[in-house]
């Protein structure tokens, strides 16, 4: 996987006279908040995004920010990869499968992990010019806590043992109808081990370290409890997960893991 570049602001000046010539910059960001049709914005984020980079998955670096003196803040930020700052189109879901498989695989057994059927072609994206294409991935404001008031705690424990994107025959808690937009497109199972093995690896303690960090942002104690049972249970689970709804995976016809 390519390395990723993200937007400059403005360039300042030099800081101290080490020889490696370090220099202020300043980086364009993209911020959210929690607000009324995403109130667990602020922790899904924080969480997800940082077990998706943990994992490999193309996810800008994020951060909490805030203004000096309080005027704006603390929200949620990840920089800035788009450079040329033009609208960015929605991807080709079958263009994206055809040449980024692994990658492609990999997004779709994180978001199963995460619960995050709010997966369309309009909130990740491929840079099909580049050489390889370049992935970006993000928007997480409605995965695992969902979108709906207090009912962070009820989504995970009713979503635990299912896919969770599959809103047309399996249909997830608060999932807005939606149904992840690689479900149905994906033909092959072939790189399901290698992201599965990278999930299994994920450490206990980072989890339990991400889960806690949301409660300065929106998230109660059963709350975040809730997200770590999930989260870990999930990551062991998830094969069996996935064999138990294999019949949603309607472009795979002969399955490998699973004859």
């Amino acid at each position: 996987m390519a390395e990723q570049y993200y937007k400059i602001e403005s360039l300042g000046r030099q800081l101290g006279i080490g020889i490696a010539g370090s220099r202020y910059v300043s980086l364009s960001a993209i911020a959210k908040s929690n607000g009324p049709n995403a109130p667990y914005c602020i922790p899904s984020e924080l969480i997800c995004c940082e077990l998706g980079r943990f994992i490999g998955l193309p996810i800008p670096p994020v951060a909490m920010v805030s203004e000096p003196g309080g005027g704006v803040g603390p929200v949620f930020a990840s920089l800035d990869f788009n450079l040329a700052g033009n609208t960015l189109p929605p991807v080709d879901v079958a263009k994206c499968l055809q040449l980024l498989p692994s990658l492609s695989t990999g997004l779709l057994l994180f978001d199963i992990w995460m619960a995050n059927c709010d997966r369309h072609p309009a909130n990740f994206s491929v840079d099909f010019l580049s050489t390889p294409p370049q992935m970006s991935v993000f928007d997480h404001s409605h995965a695992l806590f969902g979108y709906t008031a207090s009912g962070g705690q009820s989504r995970l424990q009713q979503l635990r043992d299912r896919l969770g994107i599959s809103w047309k025959t399996n249909n997830p808690v608060d999932s807005g109808k939606h149904r992840h937009c690689l479900l149905d497109s994906l033909n092959l199972d072939d790189h399901f081990a290698h992201w599965h093995d990278r999930i299994k690896l994920t450490p206990d303690f980072f989890v339990q370290d991400r889960c806690e960090a949301a409660l300065a942002f929106g998230a109660t104690q059963l709350e975040v409890d809730a997200a770590v049972d999930f989260i870990l249970h999930r990551r062991d689970r998830m094969m069996s997960i996935i064999k138990e709804s294999r019949a949603e995976f309607t472009g795979i016809k002969t399955w490998r893991l699973f004859p």
